[in-house]
């Protein structure tokens, strides 16, 4: 299945600038804040709970990173991909920098709908080309039309 229906043009994070997890992951939220109003109020909230995920583990390998988190008393999932064209260091189990993030946030009730987006951002991140042809977008639709592209039937 694929959760393509998710992302907009206003999802695309396309020259992520920060040089460090934290500082991602910030602008990560923001952008989450940004695509979804109900998370406006609690953002400082939605960090955290990023930063608490990415400690518990990292989720980055490959040069691709999937930083999610549920909290409560949101209606919908919210999600965001960014692209840092350099790289950043990002705790990932291989040691590579990353430069692609697929985050999300969602409600805590929608479990198994979690799941399988998260089971998609990682079969596209498996894409051989999918790191490198997302670094060279010029365009927010470019990265869209390559995750359509590259979706599972």
């Amino acid at each position: 299945m694929s959760y393509a229906h998710l992302l907009s043009d206003r999802s695309v994070l396309l020259d992520l600038a920060s040089g460090d997890a934290d500082g991602i992951l910030a602008e990560l939220a923001d952008g989450l804040v940004a695509n979804c109003a109900e998370l406006a109020p609690r953002r400082d909230e939605l960090l955290a709970a990023m930063r608490a995920r990415e400690s518990q583990g990292s989720t980055a390998s490959q040069g691709v990173a999937i930083p999610h988190v549920k909290l409560t008393g949101i209606s919908r999932v919210a999600v965001v991909v960014g692209v840092h064209r350099g790289g950043v260091p990002f705790r990932a189990l291989d040691g590579e920098p990353v430069h692609v993030f697929f985050s999300a946030v969602r409600p805590t009730e929608t479990a198994e709908q979690h799941l399988g987006m998260l089971r998609w951002f990682a079969s596209i991140a498996q894409h051989e080309d999918f790191v490198s042809f997302t670094r060279k977008a010029r365009s927010r639709q470019e990265v869209l039309d390559l995750l359509n592209e590259l979706a599972p039937a």
